[in-house]
């Protein structure tokens, strides 16, 4: 994970930005919302797409999958557990708008329901700063979906302690430089000016896939991730032996979301690690309509860990799947097993998440403190070429993404395929507003892999002439056998 370095800035400034900062709407998570605000001043977030998400909690005790009521007072007024992300936009105070497109500055306050337990709970004992209470770590996630490539996720993460002099400068000090050596005033005020970048977590593509007992192995390609900004402030904590080293990254997660049968399909799966609906007006809400974190454990892919699958980690007894974990950042490849399930005629779509978190300090919930819950990346990279159910293999000759664009009188078309077991070519079909259509390709646009069950990427470029006024394209796979199969439409 990269490090930034930084300069410090004037308390005046300091003092002048932060009362432009909106404060989060206050849904009693924390007694006392004053001691747990958190800003960033200096610097701000970029590339995070049009409608980003946040997760913030208390490192080591986040649990994504539970909400909590908004009218119980105090109702997350807990180590961990009770709040997670029910509110986690503009418009609930985790963040505010820079002004530039996918631009913000980081902000909230433990008032706000997004953000899970409350860290005044588990003091690390009395700060040396302020002679008052020295709080623990706060993470703190965004993520988005880049518009331009609708299947690839993008985040960063920041990792920081609250012995700061200014609790509204916190964010500021993850990735800052040490000044003086004195974590009380120098460092605590050293800045990070540089802005903090959401990069892309690369979506996992099907290499291959082979029979085995009761299924297919799905081989997997997942992409590098240490391009992926994963800051904290270590350089400057103030108690560096109890909180460092932070270890916020876990690794690469394999998620999975049932789903039709076509790439179309995959357009409507939402993309958010979690999706929460309304909270409830008593008690807490489990959350289950999200990607699944796929476990070599459950034989049916069904989430949950049924009799007879294995619930062991290690050769301890665990209650729940173990995830799959791939370690490090450069890794290129993983396998995983798609079970053949009896009279299912849906299909299985594969993605990929970051996991921020091994949690293993939350107590409440779950009670299983051997393994806990790993925090997720709130936004999830997806392949859009589907696995079936029924048989574990790849739906085969599919469009998976279709662009088109135009620039001084010329149309580009751009496809991918998941992957090509019987593919010739391909042809590309232009519509006129009125629904006039018209072939713009003169011959048959060749395909790169046909018959080797990899996927390929193609860009045809159209002359005015060509394109004779084509306001939208489809993209028609023409199969070895003669059949057609037309996907789209994208718009010029």
């Amino acid at each position: 994970m990269r490090l930034k370095w930084s300069r410090g800035i004037s308390l005046m400034a300091v003092a002048a930005m932060i009362s432009m900062i909106p404060s989060g709407q206050a849904m009693a998570n924390c007694t006392n919302q004053g001691l747990a605000t958190i800003n960033g001043l200096t610097n701000h977030f970029v590339n995070c797409g049009p409608a980003p998400t946040t997760f913030i909690w208390f490192h080591g005790r986040g649990i994504q999958g539970v909400i909590g009521a908004e009218n119980t007072a105090n109702q997350g007024n807990t180590p961990s557990g009770h709040d997670s992300a029910n509110r986690s936009g503009i418009a609930d105070g985790t963040f505010s708008d820079f002004g530039a497109p996918g631009e913000y500055y980081g902000g909230g306050d433990m008032g706000n329901q997004g953000w899970d337990g409350c860290i005044q709970n588990i003091p690390d004992g009395i700060s040396a700063c302020n002679g008052g209470q020295n709080y623990g770590v706060q993470d703190y996630v965004m993520a988005g979906v880049d518009p331009a490539a609708p299947n690839i996720a993008r985040m960063v993460a920041v990792s920081v302690d609250f012995n700061e002099v200014l609790l509204g400068w916190v964010l500021d000090n993850a990735a800052a430089p040490v000044v003086d050596g004195d974590p009380c005033v120098g460092d605590a005020l050293s800045g990070n000016p540089n802005n903090m970048s959401c990069n892309p977590i690369p979506a996992p593509q099907i290499t291959g896939f082979s029979p085995v007992p009761g299924g297919n192995n799905i081989n997997l390609g997942i992409g590098a991730t240490d391009g992926i900004e994963i800051l904290d402030d270590c350089l400057i904590a103030e108690d560096k032996a109890t909180n460092c080293p932070r270890n916020l990254y876990a690794g690469r997660v394999v998620v999975y979301r049932h789903g039709g049968c076509t790439a179309a399909q995959s357009a409507g799966l939402d993309r958010r690690a979690y999706v929460y609906p309304a909270s409830p007006a008593t008690g807490t809400l489990a959350i289950t309509d999200r990607w699944i974190v796929y476990s070599v454990e459950d034989g049916n892919l069904n989430g949950i860990l049924d009799a007879g699958e294995d619930g062991t980690n290690g050769g301890v007894v665990n209650a729940a799947l173990d995830p799959l974990i791939v370690a490090g950042t450069n890794q290129s490849s993983t396998t995983i097993r798609v079970p053949t399930v009896p009279l299912a005629t849906d299909c299985i779509f594969l993605g990929l998440a970051i996991g921020l978190d091994n949690n293993k300090l939350s107590v409440n919930p779950p009670t299983n403190t051997i393994f806990g819950e790993m925090v997720l990346s709130p936004m999830v990279s997806v392949n859009p070429n589907p696995v079936r159910s029924g048989t574990g293999t790849p739906v085969a000759d599919l469009v998976t993404v279709i662009r088109a664009s135009k620039s001084q009188g010329k149309g580009t078309v751009d496809w991918e395929t998941g992957i090509e077991m019987s593919t010739a070519g391909f042809n590309v079909i232009g519509t006129k507003k009125g629904g006039q259509e018209t072939k713009l390709n003169g011959t048959l646009i060749a395909a790169k892999e046909g018959t080797t069950g990899k996927g390929a990427s193609y860009t045809v470029t159209f002359d005015a002439g060509q394109l004779k006024g084509s306001s939208t394209v489809y993209v028609e796979i023409v199969k070895t056998d003669g059949s057609k199969e037309r996907f789209g439409p994208a718009s010029f």
